[in-house]
């Protein structure tokens, strides 16, 4: 027993998985260099694009819980296990960036991007640079969803925590990706085929908060009465957390977002607000709305209109109160949890982080 062990802040929490991150990408630069040079190189740009941004909002999740069920633990049995939730969510990024067909992720270049470079060294053929780079991407977001599993398998919690939290995370890998496979499909599938909030369940809500949350609580013992509300708060949680990041997709300040707030509307993209538009939407907004939107040369002053509109039709408002709505049920399941005053108040921080972010 640890009685004197201090709670874990986002940044120490940060600090640990980053110097994780780099000691085992340096190890596994060593191994890959025994196969061939190029499959060390391959590392190296793994661990660019690792180190190169992120929060590691997921192993702080996981680290949070697990200190909740086991205040006396020692957090570094289960760094391995936290580091490997930040892995399969790298591993997700690389694929979606293959997705999207995107070469800069964190403001840098990404894997494709990375290789586009390096096989431009040895071929004129665009296209061949192209095909090849993806498939270096491709094999970049496999490896890191094959070591998630190897840094949790490493964790110094019995093993049958660690198969518990193995059947975690690979139900969290099968999740994140129908939920992006239904994303992809919603595009040219005829609207209302796919609901935006099915999506974010799976795409966003599974991957990036049950299984953070559920794996550290589940390698501190926490009992299965707890486990189950965890499991609500996080689907809650977490499908608005993706509502909160479509609305900033429009409505917020691209100074806090760091990325683009006409994007969604030039490329049609059909968020949960789309859909309340819809609903509520007077046929003659609609008419006007249907000009505009999906248009990727519309201009600055259609694109203000089409925000207009979804302001007027009440598109706005409900979205923001749905969004209230999964504050309110996420601060009534952590009423209900088992545990400290003290560590309900760190699951309402991160509601408030999740739920009423600016960027």
């Amino acid at each position: 027993m640890h009685p004197s062990v201090s709670l874990h802040t986002q940044t120490s929490v940060k600090a640990l998985v980053d110097t994780h991150i780099s000691s085992y990408c340096y190890e596994r630069s060593l191994q890959a260099a025994k196969i061939g040079e190029q499959y060390a190189t391959f590392w190296q740009t793994i661990e660019k694009l690792l180190l190169a941004g992120g929060k590691r909002f997921r192993p702080y999740m996981t680290i949070m819980a697990y200190e909740v069920y086991a205040p006396n633990a020692e957090t570094s049995d289960i760094l391995p296990a936290a580091v490997a939730q930040e892995l399969l969510h790298s591993a997700m990024l690389i694929h979606d960036d293959i997705i999207d067909r995107d070469t800069i992720r964190y403001g840098v270049k990404n894997i494709a991007g990375q290789y586009a470079d390096i096989y431009s060294q040895h071929t004129a053929d665009v296209a061949e640079q192209e095909h090849l780079s993806l498939s270096a991407a491709l094999l970049a977001g496999d490896i890191l969803l094959s070591d998630a599993h190897r840094l949790l398998r490493s964790a110094n919690r019995p093993p049958e925590l660690i198969q518990k939290a193995a059947d975690i995370l690979s139900t969290g890998i099968f999740e994140v990706i129908g939920g992006e496979l239904l994303d992809s499909e919603a595009a040219i599938l005829p609207a209302g085929s796919i609901k935006a909030e099915r999506i974010a369940l799976h795409k966003t809500a599974s991957y990036s908060f049950v299984s953070p949350l559920a794996m550290g609580a589940t390698l501190a013992g926490a009992p299965a009465s707890e486990l189950a509300l965890l499991s609500e708060l996080s689907e809650s949680v977490g499908v608005g957390y993706q509502l909160r990041d479509d609305f900033l997709g429009v409505f917020g300040a691209q100074v806090d977002t760091g990325k683009s707030t006409s994007t969604d509307i030039t490329e049609g993209k059909r968020t949960f607000i789309i859909e309340q538009f819809d609903t509520l939407a007077t046929q003659a907004q609609k008419d006007r709305f249907y000009q505009l939107f999906h248009r990727i040369d519309s201009t600055d002053e259609e694109i203000e209109e089409v925000r207009g509109l979804l302001v007027t039709s009440g598109a706005k408002a409900a979205i923001n109160a749905h969004i209230d709505r999964l504050h309110d049920k996420s601060n009534d399941i952590v009423t209900r949890l088992a545990i400290s005053e003290e560590s309900k108040a760190r699951f309402r921080d991160l509601i408030n982080q999740c739920l009423e972010r600016e960027g």
